[in-house]
């Protein structure tokens, strides 16, 4: 990643609910932006009609707000009772849930897309229109891509860096940059908050992209969390939005209960796919300068400081795998870095059926 932007995320929580007929129509798309969360975050929802009276609602809160304590689950649940949108689920029934990290970087984060004998496709290589917070277009014709370069090095048998590099090239002479450019400082340009980020994007509107710089810098979302110490103890404009979510059951929903609907499942004595690196870290050092965080972000109950006397500060962190679904949050936003998302063994994860 040497000389780019480093990659940037938002968390989309999503629940699919079934509706009473004719409420919202079949092809219907309700988007928001900001509400619930404050200024200093950056975010939004959606709601898609789809068929048989099915309804796709989530929100994405971007990976770079700075109270440690925020939880991306916790503002779904806040956003469905705004009068409106409450009125609109008002007899319904939550049917699914699911939870995905998405890459907002943009061009500027690209990381180098082929070498010896590899090629990086879709959302692993970033290719995310941020503006629209659309990437299925980009990366089914990243992968025509990629197939015709493999296709070309299968009959040469050379597979090179130097000639698989020449997917890079038709990536830069395909639509994909076209697109991507126009929007290449857009999320950048709202790093320093809502306010900041309509000003810049406002500017890009009408420079094509450019704004008022040909490139923006951009910094990792973890950087942007604050120690508990610099922040007020009651969480001041953000209180609203931190901590677990407790639900009603019917509009809103706890985590766990959440969780049940996104049909997660592991084998329980599997080793464990996520993989902290120092524990000690998190014991010691996470729990009183950030409150772990972990236990925050995770929308799916993964991570849990739990009692134990021996421990300094009388909790040890505790890793519920089998929960996990899948978003790599916790690769992305811990603040120390420090915990990997691996591939689970035998290809365990959620069921997201009609999501």
């Amino acid at each position: 990643m040497k000389g780019r932007n480093p990659q940037t995320y938002g968390q989309g929580v999503k629940e699919l609910w079934e509706l009473p007929s004719g409420r919202i129509p079949h092809g219907q798309v309700i988007y928001t932006m900001g509400w619930p969360l404050t200024s200093k975050e950056y975010g939004g929802a959606w709601m898609y009609g789809g068929k048989d009276n099915i309804v796709s609602l989530g929100f994405v809160t971007a990976l770079e707000y700075p109270d440690p304590r925020l939880d991306p689950q916790h503002v779904l649940q806040d956003f469905k009772q705004h009068p409106f949108i409450s009125k609109l689920l008002e007899g319904g029934k939550m049917i699914r849930y699911g939870a995905k990290s998405l890459p907002y970087g943009g061009w500027w984060a690209l990381p180098p897309l082929a070498g010896d004998g590899w090629m990086i496709v879709g959302d692993s290589a970033g290719l995310l229109n941020s503006a629209r917070l659309k990437g299925i277009h980009l990366a089914i014709k990243s992968g025509m891509l990629a197939a015709e370069t493999a296709f070309e090095a299968l009959k040469q048998d050379n597979f090179s860096a130097a000639n698989i590099g020449q997917y890079h090239n038709k990536v830069d002479s395909s639509w994909i940059k076209d697109e991507l450019w126009k929007v290449r400082n857009f999320h950048q340009g709202f790093e320093h908050g809502l306010w900041a980020g309509m000003f810049h994007a406002g500017i890009q509107q009408v420079t094509g992209g450019h704004g008022l710089r040909s490139r923006y810098p951009g910094t990792a979302g973890y950087e942007h969390m604050k120690k508990l110490s610099a922040l007020p103890a009651d969480g001041g404009d953000e209180a609203h939005l931190l901590g677990p979510a407790k639900g009603d059951g019917k509009l809103t929903f706890d985590k766990l209960t959440d969780l049940y609907h996104s049909g997660t499942k592991h084998e329980e004595d599997q080793p464990s796919h996520l993989v902290i690196h120092d524990t000690n870290i998190c014991n010691v050092r996470c729990i009183k300068e950030f409150g772990s965080p972990c236990q925050n972000f995770c929308p799916a109950n993964v991570y849990e400081m739990v009692d134990d006397a021996e421990q300094p500060n009388g909790k040890r962190i505790s890793l519920n795998p089998s929960n996990c679904v899948h978003c790599k949050t916790c690769d992305i936003q811990d603040p120390y870095q420090i915990i990997t998302w691996v591939p689970p063994e035998g290809g365990g994860g959620p069921n997201y059926d009609g999501m």
